[in-house]
Parts: C-alpha cells; sequence; structure tokens
C-alpha cells in the first residue's frame, strides 16, 4: 500500500514539473533599438523601435523609401505581421513624411489626415482617411480625437471604434474591441509625418503574438524627434 502511494505521488510531481515545462513564459519587458541613421536622415525621423520578432521570427524595423524633400514624400514603414496566414491593414505601421510644416499642412487641406474646422484646438479627422464601416458592413459609432506632443512636435491622434456586430458576420478581430484603430499627425515648422490608419492591440503585451500593441507604440512615439526644426 505503502509503496503505491509513493508511485502515485511520484507521477503527480511528474505530471506537475512537466505542465510547468510546458507553460509559455510572457516577458513583461522589451528592449529597444533606435532607428540606424541612414534611415533617420533619409526619412527625417529618428525613434526607439521595440525588439520584437513578426510570425516568421524576423526582427521588426523600419525602412524608408523616397525623400521629403524638395516637395516630394517619404515612406517610414514597418511590416509587423503577426499572422503567418493573413496580412491586412492591421499589420503594418507606415508614417508618410512631407516637408511642410504641420500647421500649413493642416491648413492647406489636401493629403492631410486632419483639416479645419477647429474645436477648441481640435481638428476634423478628414472624411477620406476614415474607416467608416468594418469588414461586415458595422459602422464607426465613435471618433476620439486627443492632442499629442514630443520633444519637437505636436499632433494629433483619432481612434475611431465600431459598433459591435449584430448580424452572423464575423468580424476582422482588428474591428473589435480588442483592437484601437487609430490615424496619426505629428509635425512642426518644417515637417510633418502621418499615419494613414493602423489597427493596434488594446492590451499591453511585449510580444506580436497577437498583434502590435497599442502602448508599445504610444512608448516608441513617445521617443520620436525630427530631424528639422
Amino acid at each position: 500500500m505503502i509503496r503505491e502511494i509513493v508511485l502515485f505521488f511520484i507521477a503527480l510531481f511528474c505530471h506537475i514539473a512537466h505542465a510547468h515545462s510546458t507553460t509559455t513564459i510572457h516577458a513583461r519587458s522589451v528592449s529597444t533599438t533606435p532607428i540606424d541613421a541612414k534611415t533617420a536622415k533619409q526619412c527625417g525621423m529618428s525613434m526607439l523601435v521595440p525588439n520584437l520578432q513578426n510570425a516568421h521570427d524576423q526582427s521588426i524595423g523600419f525602412g524608408c523609401t523616397g525623400t521629403y524633400r524638395d516637395g516630394n514624400t517619404a515612406i517610414l514603414d514597418m511590416d509587423f505581421q503577426y499572422n503567418p496566414n493573413k496580412k491586412n491593414g492591421g499589420e503594418r505601421i507606415g508614417f508618410v513624411i512631407y516637408g511642410i510644416g504641420i500647421n500649413k499642412f493642416i491648413s492647406s487641406g489636401g493629403e492631410s489626415n486632419f483639416h479645419p474646422p477647429f474645436n477648441d484646438g481640435i481638428p476634423t479627422l478628414w472624411n477620406g482617411i476614415k474607416y467608416h464601416r468594418s469588414n461586415c458592413g458595422d459602422p464607426v459609432i465613435k471618433t476620439t480625437i486627443t492632442p499629442i506632443n514630443g520633444s519637437n512636435w505636436h499632433g494629433w491622434i483619432a481612434e475611431e471604434a465600431f459598433q459591435k456586430s449584430r448580424s452572423r458576420c464575423k468580424p476582422d478581430k482588428e474591428y473589435t474591441s480588442r483592437y484601437r484603430c487609430i490615424h496619426v499627425m505629428v509635425g512642426n515648422e518644417k515637417i510633418t509625418a502621418q499615419i494613414g490608419g493602423a489597427c493596434l492591440l488594446r492590451k499591453r503585451e511585449y510580444s506580436l503574438e497577437n498583434g502590435f500593441s497599442y502602448d508599445i507604440f504610444m512608448d516608441m512615439l513617445n521617443t520620436l524627434r525630427l530631424s528639422d526644426q
């Protein structure tokens, strides 16, 4: 009898040890790396990028194409694909950079994410950049625009919230309350940069398992510095 009891506890201990060995350990922080000097100079922006890996175990990072000088535009782009079987707008962050001051840019209308009129210092989100509806046709029911400021820039971030689906259609998860779909514009007297749209994970997570965390994005944005001022 004693032998059976001993064997039972040995088996139980082995089972618990195995369970602990197969448990996924989630990181509680993430280190960062500066955008390389060549990319920062070409796109006129520098910031600290989190050291995360995408669905293909590749380190994420920004690349720059074009130039924002002489009336042209540059694009600072990062692909953070977290679903190996699907690519969509929720898996990319791209800044479009213009060699024009933010106040002049927003007043000119055109490609600006935000347009006049201003209400207590808050501009209007341009209709042409809005999400409007989810893939299931669920409309945006709320838009929140918040001022943001950095070391040598200021701007706004807009967030759109979608109506909960009332049909049998299952919306892409980026259009659910688990994510925050945003538009960003920042700049100073000489340069403007904006993100047309990105849907980021609402929960703070230090991996790309479920997407790029909004909080991690804001941590990154807070390190942004524009080259021209």
